[in-house]
């Protein structure tokens, strides 16, 4: 029987490693799978934590097993570790930051069983050299999978230089041909040099053109620019000299019948428009943005599932996250086809029920907020009128839940949060000192409380010593007080920062302090849960839903009343056996809130509002709030201005300087190079140069 072992050599970047796992374990037939060796080359406190977590999480589903380094071997002989436990009659060689697609594995070796000659075979890609075909406006990776497979279904071409981050090696080229050649270092030429070597044994090298995956590139390694470029300078020497002219003799040959030129001429411009189940509207994308933040990785595990999901952003905005996708702008609308729009704050609502008027669509309002609250409640009267025009309202808490019920009588869907708890939990070592550690995220809205925060970091340093606190300032309105307490240590750091960089400082916490007056959920406390953190929060909303008071969490009442925070945390330090049961007790809770099985419930449920299995609201409004709702309705002529002002924004105000900046740093760095290898040509009169 047929099978695959799966080897991926891990050097930190968690969120890629976790959402690597996710994609190949939830997309890859099991009786498809041998073992999933997950190589450990020395990584961060993190990542190495998160791969005993995926273990437990995934030993009852599939074969893994997980192997930590005592030394950072580098990425080659990493690999070849992998080779030497692998057993199976194919061996996978897949990067943390490559995410395979619905029965990527199984396609594979069928290409191979049905050629005995393929040595290595390897899919299109989203980011892979001459293998790269990007994402189309709107799609997902697995859009684009499901694409390539119903155009070409079966179809392999000759590969001129196959790929690593997702490379198929059948068992019978490894043992004729050995493992890759370790010269190569930390990679970059490798799995070229062994194409060639294996074609001189016989072998084929493919590109199986009906499969199509994921690849960020560069998360592995780690390097600077420049130690990249000098890697693969020298790297590419080494190729080269040892194969120059068979490559490019084959490189003649490959261009004649280049599959990505094949692949292009054989799709439609129809093929090419995103027909979408669901597409979460945004007014932009945002580092910062903890909703943002959510929804973007909810659109890739959904994706990831077999569900076709897309984001429109209105506006231009900066995003560094993982995107598995190709966002739509307002260039696109009207271009693409979806059976549900998802509308993700009330503003936007009123432009989601005009696109789907046009679009003949289903509106879905995702409220993770009590948006009555939102810009200090001056706009209470248009978020009510949002509700009353949706066809379903999708909520995360009770609070919620119950709130709407009780001003409308709706019956929202309730969908809670969830967190990355296989990256977040880590068993902690006991301090060798006893400095209590607390931490502050103090965030630009008046509503999150960091006025309150603000107090309490001074009275803090007046009632305290021998405490640490870090405080991450998102505003940089705030002016702090001065600390004359040299026995207290006040870090201040400016955001936003990134979720692992949050993560290593939750880590590090003994406890939380949020006075956010206003939270749908509130994930920030339950990330801190994981971490055994106890979090000291204001009794707001959705906090409610996970923390218990002087059980898992410190309930504050008197939520603007910062004395009430500082007799909290007084009360908590005085007893340290308490202290300890709380902080186990949080772990507890946060573990009932993976983010993987939320993504699961996400999907059951939007895959009933698809399937009609859930009646929609059909709200009956009575003549005042139809003359309410009137007031934010657009009309055909805002509607068109607005597409108008959102598009010169989009495409030309925003990124008018960047672009020109990247210009020309790209313009300068670009000719410095060609300088460099013009005056090595004429020195060593090498002319592959």
């Amino acid at each position: 029987m047929r099978k695959c072992d799966v080897i991926i050599p891990v050097y930190n970047a968690p969120e890629y490693v976790e959402m690597c796992m996710f994609a190949l374990v939830n997309n890859t037939e099991k009786e498809d799978l041998g073992t999933i060796f997950l190589l450990d080359d020395k990584s961060n406190k993190t990542t190495s934590n998160l791969l005993d977590n995926l273990y437990k999480k995934y030993k009852d589903k599939v074969n893994v097993k997980v192997v930590h380094n005592k030394n950072n071997l580098g990425f080659i002989k990493n690999v070849n570790n992998g080779f030497k436990l692998s057993k199976e009659k194919y061996v996978m060689l897949l990067n943390t930051d490559c995410f395979v697609s619905k029965n990527t594995v199984g396609k594979l070796m069928e290409h191979m069983e049905a050629n005995e000659k393929i040595g290595l075979i390897c899919p299109i890609c989203s980011n892979a050299a001459n293998l790269t075909l990007e994402m189309f406006d709107g799609f997902s990776y697995t859009m684009m999978d499901k694409l390539l497979e119903s155009k070409f279904k079966g179809m392999n071409f000759d590969a001129c230089t196959v790929v690593g981050n997702c490379l198929m090696i059948s068992r019978k080229c490894i043992d004729e041909v050995g493992y890759l050649d370790e010269i190569y270092g930390m990679g970059y030429g490798d799995e070229t040099d062994y194409q060639f070597k294996s074609m001189e044994k016989g072998f084929e090298a493919k590109v199986a053109i009906d499969t199509y995956v994921f690849h960020k590139a560069e998360q592995s390694f780690n390097t600077t620019n420049k130690m990249r470029s000098e890697r693969l300078e020298k790297n590419r020497k080494i190729f080269f000299d040892r194969w120059g002219d068979k490559y490019y003799a084959l490189l003649e040959e490959y261009e004649k019948n280049d599959p990505i030129k094949y692949i292009k001429e054989h799709l439609t411009k129809e093929d090419k428009i995103a027909d979408l189940d669901y597409t979460f509207v945004l007014p932009q994308m945002g580092n910062g943005a903890g909703g943002v933040i959510y929804i973007s990785d909810l659109v890739n595990y959904l994706n990831i599932l077999g569900m076709n999901v897309g984001m429109l952003n209105i506006y231009a905005g900066e995003y560094s996250g993982i995107m598995a996708y190709k966002p739509l702008g307002p260039k696109n609308i009207g271009k693409f086809k979806s059976n549900c729009l998802v509308a993700t704050i009330f503003d936007s609502v009123f432009l989601a029920k005009k696109m789907c008027e046009k679009m003949g669509s289903k509106l879905v309002y995702f409220s993770q907020g009590y948006e009555f609250m939102f810009l200090e409640g001056t706009r209470y009267g248009e978020v009510e009128s949002s509700f009353k025009i949706v066809d379903y309202v999708v909520t995360i808490s009770d609070y919620l839940k119950n709130s709407y019920k009780k001003l409308f009588n709706i019956d929202a869907i309730k969908i809670v949060n969830g967190i990355d708890y296989n990256i977040l939990h880590q068993v902690k070592t006991k301090k060798t000192n006893k400095r209590k550690h607390i931490l502050m995220n103090m965030r630009n809205e008046a509503l999150k409380g960091g006025f309150i925060l603000n107090d309490v970091l001074k009275k803090l340093t007046v009632e305290f010593n021998d405490i640490d606190i870090t405080v991450v300032n998102n505003c940089k309105k705030y002016d702090f007080a001065i600390n004359n307490n040299s026995s207290v240590n006040v870090n201040i750091i400016n955001g936003p920062i990134s979720r692992t960089k949050m993560y290593d400082l939750l880590y590090d916490a003994d406890v939380l302090v949020d006075a956010s007056l206003s939270e749908g959920f509130g994930l920030l406390p339950l990330e801190a849960m994981a971490c055994g953190v106890v979090p000291v929060v204001s009794n707001a909303m959705g906090n409610t839903q996970y923390c218990v008071n002087n059980k898992n969490a410190i309930l504050v009442d008197a939520v603007n009343n910062s004395d009430e925070y500082i007799n909290k945390i007084k009360k908590l330090f005085e007893d340290n056996k308490k202290f300890e049961n709380m902080k186990n007790e949080a772990i507890l809770t946060s573990s009932e809130y993976d983010f993987e099985n939320v993504v699961c419930d996400f999907y059951k449920s939007l895959d009933d509002i698809l399937n009609n299995n859930i009646k929609p609201i059909n709200y009956k409004m009575n003549k005042s709030e139809k003359e309410k709702v009137e007031k934010y309705l657009y009309t055909d002529e805002m509607y068109n201005r607005l597409l108008f002002s959102s598009k010169s924004n989009y495409y030309h105000k925003n990124n008018r300087t960047r672009n020109l900046k990247i210009l020309a740093k790209e313009f300068v760095k670009a000719n410095v190079y060609l300088l460099k290898q013009t005056y090595k040509t004429i020195r060593y009169k090498n002319h592959r140069l």
